[in-house]
């Protein structure tokens, strides 16, 4: 016999869709990431394009976060992180780009599979209850 759940609230409904798109910008960016470093260099302009755009499903997720109800604190949590790693792809790939920080690259793409960690926890709905 399962335990009910409760019924999601739009808020969360809609924190788990931008998570969920976050996914599959995410995997389509390390998509051309690859086509970038092992094929053709020329894609990396579309990997700095790419990023320009979907960067921007991070923003509101904080916000809506809140807004779907208690528990907050580990969902709030989960949708602060790819808020700063976000911040932090930009910093670690700029470092590396400019020789201060050689690994830079590297923790880049790291943090990349991290984000991607996160966007599946969130629209999986982990932190919710689950009366």
């Amino acid at each position: 016999m399962s335990v009910p759940r409760a019924p999601a609230s739009v808020p969360g409904v809609l924190l788990q869709c931008l998570s969920a798109l976050l996914i599959l910008s995410l995997l389509a960016q390390f998509f051309i990431a690859g086509m970038s470093a092992m094929t053709n260099p020329e894609w990396w302009s579309y990997h700095r394009s790419w990023v320009a755009i979907f960067q921007w499903l991070v923003v509101p997720m904080p916000f809506v976060a809140w807004f779907a109800g208690s528990p907050r604190k580990l969902r709030m949590i989960l949708a602060t992180l790819p808020l700063i790693q976000i911040a932090m792809q930009y910093v670690l790939v700029h470092r590396a780009l400019d020789g201060r920080l050689p690994s830079g690259v590297g923790l880049h793409a790291l943090n990349g599979a991290l984000v991607l960690i996160v966007a599946v926890l969130l629209t999986a709905g982990y932190g919710e209850s689950r009366h």
